[in-house]
C-alpha cells in the first residue's frame, strides 16, 4: 500500500473516526483505525468499538493499493505535529510497518494486519437503501441538541441512556429523559414513502453523528433501520451503531397538558441570574429555591459552610405566590440549547412537574421534576 494524501484532510478525519476507537478493548486492533485504498483516487479511514462504528472516504492519490490498521492515538499525534504539507504512506507488509514521510520527517509505525478488523459495516447493512429515509441534516442536529442533554449517563445500556426516536407522517419526535427531567421536540420532515420508526439511539451515538456532519457539506443524511442496528449513510461518511433495546417509559403521560400557572421570563436574564445565585449552592443537592410573585422571581440558594444568596429579577407572573426548588443545573442545561428570546415557565404546585419552553416555538419542551423543599 503505497499513498499521498493532504495533511488538513486527513487530520480531521482522523480526529473523527479516533473517537470511536476502544481505548480499553480486549482486542489490541479496536484501538487502531483501519486504513484502505479504494481506488486510485480515494482511501477510506474505519474505526470501531463493537458498538459503533465509523467510515469515511477521502480523496488521495493512490500508487499501491492495500490495507493496515494502525494505533489510532498515535497516528494522529503524528500527523497534527507534520507541517502543513503532502503526507506520504507506504506499507511493507512483511512487518506490518507503516513509513509516514511529510517534508523532512519520517516515522515508523507499526500496525494490525487488517484482516483482524471487525467487519461491523458490512456490504448487507450499507445496501440497506430500501428501508432508508433521508431526512434533512440540520433539523436532525437541532432535535439531536435539544434532546440528547437529558439521557441518563449512569448506564450505557438502559433504555434512559438512549434517545428515543419516532419518525411517522411527515414527523420527527425526538425524546430523552433520566427520570428527574424529559425533553421532547417534534420536527417537520419530509417523508415522501411515509416509513415509519420507532427506535432507541444511544446518546453517544447521536453526539459522535453531531461531530460527524460537521465535515460534510451534504443536506440530507440517509437513515436505516436494519438487524437491531441504525445507519447514518452520507455518500463520503457512514456510521452504524447497535440500538437499545427495551420498552421506553411512556412519556407523553407525565406531560401536564394545562398549566394553572405561567410566567415569562427573558431567557438570558435568568440564565445570569441562576448562575449568580447557584454560587452559593450545597453541592451535595444543587437546589436553588424558586418564589414566583408579583412579577417578580427570587432565586435563593444556601450552604452550611459559606451562606447563601438571593438574585431578583422581573418576569411576567400575576398569579399568587408560588414557591418552588429544583436542581439548577438541569434548568441552566435546558435554557443553555434554546433559540428564544423569551420562555415560558408553566407551572402547577410547588410539587408538580414544571415545563420549560421557547415563547417562539411549541414544538420544543423540557419537562423538570421539582425537590421537595426541607
Amino acid at each position: 500500500m503505497e499513498f499521498i494524501i493532504q495533511k488538513e484532510n486527513l487530520l480531521s478525519n482522523l480526529r473523527a473516526v479516533e473517537r470511536v476507537t476502544a481505548t480499553r478493548g480486549v482486542q489490541p486492533v479496536l484501538s487502531n483505525v483501519l486504513v484502505e485504498t479504494i481506488d486510485k483516487e480515494t482511501i477510506k479511514l474505519a474505526a470501531t468499538d463493537l458498538d459503533m462504528a465509523i467510515e469515511i472516504k477521502m480523496p488521495a492519490t493512490v500508487m499501491t493499493s492495500g490495507s493496515i490498521t494502525l494505533p489510532a492515538k498515535k497516528l494522529s499525534e503524528i500527523i497534527s505535529k507534520l507541517p502543513d504539507k503532502p503526507i506520504s504512506f507506504s506499507l511493507n507488509t512483511g512487518d506490518n510497518l507503516t513509513v509516514i514521510t511529510c517534508g523532512n520527517s519520517k516515522f515508523d509505525l507499526r500496525g494490525i494486519p487488517a484482516t483482524e478488523f471487525p467487519s461491523i459495516i458490512s456490504k448487507e447493512l450499507i445496501s440497506a437503501t430500501t428501508e432508508a429515509i433521508d431526512i434533512e441534516i440540520q433539523p436532525l442536529l437541532k432535535a439531536i441538541k435539544q434532546t440528547v442533554f437529558a439521557a441518563a449517563v449512569y448506564d450505557s445500556n438502559n433504555v434512559l441512556s438512549g434517545v428515543y426516536c419516532n419518525i411517522f407522517e411527515n414527523k420527527l419526535e425526538m425524546a430523552a429523559t433520566d427520570d428527574n427531567r424529559l425533553s421532547r421536540i417534534i420536527e417537520n420532515i419530509t417523508n415522501e414513502d411515509k416509513k415509519d420508526y420507532s427506535i432507541i439511539i444511544p446518546s453517544k451515538t447521536l453526539t459522535e453523528f453531531s461531530k460527524l456532519v460537521t465535515g460534510s457539506s451534504e443536506e440530507k443524511v440517509s437513515i436505516a433501520v436494519k438487524s437491531g442496528q441504525v445507519i447514518f449513510k452520507m455518500s463520503d461518511r457512514i456510521l452504524i451503531s447497535r440500538l437499545l433495546e427495551g420498552q421506553y417509559p411512556k412519556y407523553q403521560q407525565l406531560i401536564p397538558q394545562t398549566s394553572e400557572k405561567v410566567a415569562r421570563v427573558d431567557r438570558e436574564v435568568l440564565i445570569a441570574a441562576l448562575d449568580r445565585a447557584s454560587t452559593m449552592v450545597n453541592e451535595r443537592t444543587n437546589i436553588v429555591k424558586f418564589t414566583f410573585e408579583d412579577n417578580k422571581l427570587l432565586l435563593k440558594a444556601d450552604t452550611p459552610d459559606f451562606g447563601d444568596s438571593m438574585d431578583l429579577i422581573d418576569v411576567e407572573y400575576t398569579e399568587e405566590e408560588l414557591v418552588i426548588a429544583f436542581n439548577y443545573k438541569y434548568i441552566l442545561d435546558a435554557l443553555r440549547i434554546m433559540d428564544s428570546e423569551f420562555i415560558k415557565i408553566e407551572l402547577g404546585g410547588s410539587l408538580s412537574a414544571t415545563l420549560f419552553r421557547p415563547d417562539s416555538e411549541d414544538d420544543y419542551l423540557c419537562l423538570i421534576m421539582p425537590v421537595q423543599i426541607r
